[in-house]
């Protein structure tokens, strides 16, 4: 059988929206441990975990842009600045949307207990790539942002991609899906 040809054009102005991006990274993750073989990870562990990240980042604001429309209340995020990579702050904003929506709402115990035990997952998950890289840039470059001090001070810092897999394939589910329940839900 012969290998097809790659299309290596592709029109980028269909790409313009936030579950685009959001799903197009999530792809690529998935990809990414589908594909990787044996030791690769290695050599692959700083995109990687730039792309982990950087998905969770944007599923954050994916579902904020969407959340803060139902709950009335604007996110209290930043889209430019340190800050508006700042995963920590973006989870904090979309427990508070979520919160918000289940009160304004009624949503049943058993929906809320699902979204907590979901959430425990994506807060996990969040805790670790927070720790290694607060600001987005540990994973992207040598250096933090001052351009002189080196990202990982220590000899010991490490990430497990087999524990760092299993938490994304459980959390992603959330980013994912959150808006779509809440409006079967509510409508």
């Amino acid at each position: 059988m012969e290998e097809q040809e790659l299309n290596y054009n592709i029109v980028l102005s269909s790409k313009s929206d936030w579950r685009r991006y959001f799903g197009e990274y999530k792809s690529f993750v998935d990809f990414s441990f589908r594909e990787i073989k044996g030791g690769e990870v290695t050599i692959l562990s700083l995109p990687l975990a730039f792309c982990i990240r950087h998905t969770l980042e944007i599923g954050y604001k994916m579902n904020l842009i969407e959340l803060e429309k139902i709950s009335d209340r604007n996110a209290n995020i930043k889209y430019q600045g340190g800050e508006a990579h700042n995963i920590a702050v973006l989870h904090k904003e979309f427990e508070v949307q979520i919160e918000l929506i289940f009160k304004k709402y009624s949503f049943d115990k058993k929906v809320i207990k699902q979204f907590n035990k979901l959430n425990n997952d994506l807060s996990s998950l969040k805790k670790i790539l927070h720790k290694l890289d607060e600001f987005s840039y540990a994973f992207r470059y040598p250096v933090k942002n001052d351009g002189s001090t080196p990202n990982f001070l220590t000899s010991n810092e490490n990430i497990n991609f087999k524990d760092v897999k299993e938490m994304y394939d459980k959390s992603i589910i959330l980013l994912l899906y959150s808006t779509d329940v809440i409006a079967d839900i509510i409508h």
